[in-house]
């Protein structure tokens, strides 16, 4: 079961990759490095956030749903730092291609945690 969920998550995010990439390559025609070193840190901060929710559930279950908020937080923090780095207000129409990513990656968080919720509590 846990495993099957990882697979739906990791499918779901790289499939969000795919797509936003295509967009950025072929619709707004617009450099691709940046959105790769974008998504490399996504899938850093992905990685992190998924470890850490399952560091948490392990030590302190009951806490998993408040930590969400918390890693949700620290994930907004670093993805405005990382905007700033890679100078996303040069781009045309950034806001699209900066805060969907952040709301998708925030959605499969927050999917992933509430399975763990609810795998904890059928146990």
């Amino acid at each position: 079961m846990q495993n099957r969920k990882n697979t739906v998550i990791s499918v779901l995010f790289f499939s969000t990759f795919i797509i936003h990439f295509c967009l950025w390559k072929f619709m707004f025609h617009l450099d691709e490095v940046i959105i790769i070193k974008f998504y490399l840190f996504l899938s850093l901060i992905f990685m992190m956030m998924v470890t850490l929710l399952l560091i948490i559930n392990k030590t302190a279950p009951q806490f998993v749903g408040l930590s969400v908020l918390g890693l949700i937080l620290i994930k907004f923090f670093l993805m405005y730092l990382i905007k700033n780095k890679l100078h996303f207000d040069e781009i045309p129409g950034y806001k699209f291609h900066f805060i969907l990513p952040y709301l998708v990656l925030t959605a499969l968080i927050t999917y992933y945690a509430i399975q763990l919720i609810n795998y904890d509590k059928k146990q």
